[in-house]
């Protein structure tokens, strides 16, 4: 005969083992946080150069954010970005659509890296979408980017038309990490 005590705890065992398993909460978007960025500058450059014939390239971009606003992170006011992609391009377009990794390095001395950012456009204009912060600041969040041109059009096109257009300067109008 059982004692009452191992019967219990028999019983308990076995409630434990059968009881369905709760999933693992997702994070919290709230704790995420988002910062959103305009009036910076980039400097595009593209290797080799893009021309009239559509090509393999090496986008690579650097610059500042502009000015910033958190209410998750108020010590967020700005920052330098880098992005880096490899994509097909011809002038005047279309320039992807492609991959790109973002690393930012905030003012606050924080860092945020974004992996597999859609990126597409044109000699006069970029966008960057979607992504996963990868680690860093608002990791788990996501990305949205507008970029124009503020290059002379007609020396872009002078560019592709000789021995390729390889850089040009470029304004962020918005740019947005985090949960947005």
């Amino acid at each position: 005969m059982r004692s009452p005590f191992v019967s219990a705890a028999v019983a308990a065992a076995a409630v434990i083992a059968l009881a369905p398993l709760s999933p693992a909460a997702a994070a919290d978007p709230s704790a995420i946080g988002d910062v959103v960025c305009s009036g910076g500058s980039l400097n595009v450059q593209y290797n080799p150069g893009i021309t009239f014939s559509k090509n393999t390239v090496r986008l690579t971009a650097n610059g500042e954010m502009g000015t910033c606003t958190s209410s998750n992170h108020p010590k967020i006011t700005g920052g330098t970005v880098r992005i880096e992609s490899a994509l097909t391009a011809a002038c005047p377009g279309p320039i992807g659509p492609g991959y790109a990794k973002v690393t930012i390095n905030w003012n606050d001395g924080s860092r945020t890296v974004i992996d597999q950012s859609s990126l597409r456009g044109s000699t006069q204009s970029f966008s960057l979408e979607g992504g996963s912060v990868a680690n860093g600041t608002f990791a788990g969040g996501t990305a949205r980017a507008h970029v124009r041109t503020t290059s002379d059009q007609v020396e872009l096109g002078a560019a592709c038309a000789t021995s390729g257009l390889t850089s040009y300067a470029a304004a962020i109008d918005d740019f947005a990490v985090g949960d947005i």
